[in-house]
């Protein structure tokens, strides 16, 4: 019995990881609609808040890869000792943890050490992947967090907010690029011999995981261009339906 009722204090990782992304999504969206009208259904800003969002939980996590890498390299080490080659591990995400444990930053290492069965340069400092990474991190987060309310609020000059957009988000869409033309140059996908079908899953997650940083940053940077070239009114495209 009491180990049920401190189970049932646990919440699943994939769960905490969502409300990081929600609930604070939901708090931009009902404060851009508060501010500016009935404009809750602007897509751009919705889209673009959306992909800030998550990419600065994905900097919280990046920054984790710099400050725990040693942590990281050798506990993948170990992990990957106790699983045959082109194995999946078991995908901590789907495990219950506690919330102290959660809201711990060491805890969310358990992101680089499961995506380094797919990519062992994350458990490797001296890597492009690694360095390219943990550098968005510390330099993305505050960047984008000052993006976001600007499209939100009135905080700058709309030509600067732009000026601002365009660096952020073409550093992350250059950072991808390089990265995605590293993992299939290098075939990452061997190191840890993945074949057959499981390649193909593996293909996949890079895909659609590295997909959301062409997408974003690509939106970001066109809203961004319009906003250095016309000022106020593209900016204004952000607040009305």
């Amino acid at each position: 019995e009491e180990h049920s009722l401190g189970s049932a204090r646990m919440v699943l990782a994939c769960v905490y990881t969502a409300l990081f992304v929600v609930v604070p999504t939901l708090v931009l969206w009902a404060l851009h609609h508060a501010a500016h009208g009935a404009v809750l259904f602007n897509w751009t800003y919705l889209l673009l808040s959306l992909f800030v969002v998550i990419n600065s939980m994905i900097a919280v996590w990046e920054m984790v890869l710099h400050l725990y890498s040693k942590h990281i390299t050798a506990s993948f080490q170990q992990l990957k000792k106790r699983h045959e080659k082109d194995t999946f591990p078991p995908v901590f995400m789907f495990e219950h943890v506690p919330l102290a444990e959660a809201l711990s930053l060491k805890y969310w290492a358990n992101v680089w050490i499961l995506y380094s069965f797919f990519d062992e340069s994350y458990s490797d400092p001296r890597s492009y992947g690694f360095w390219i990474d943990s550098g968005n991190g510390f330099t993305t987060l505050v960047p984008g967090v000052v993006f976001v309310l600007g499209l939100t609020f009135d905080l700058m000059d709309p030509r600067h907010l732009g000026l601002l957009g365009m660096v952020q988000f073409y550093q992350e869409f250059y950072g991808t690029v390089l990265y995605f033309w590293s993992f299939f140059h290098n075939q990452r996908w061997k190191d840890h011999g993945w074949r057959g079908g499981n390649v193909t899953w593996i293909m996949a997650l890079v895909i659609i995981s590295n997909g959301i940083w062409f997408a974003g940053p690509g939106l970001g940077m066109y809203v961004s261009y319009h906003m250095c070239m016309e000022g106020a009114p593209a900016l204004a495209l952000v607040r009305t339906i």
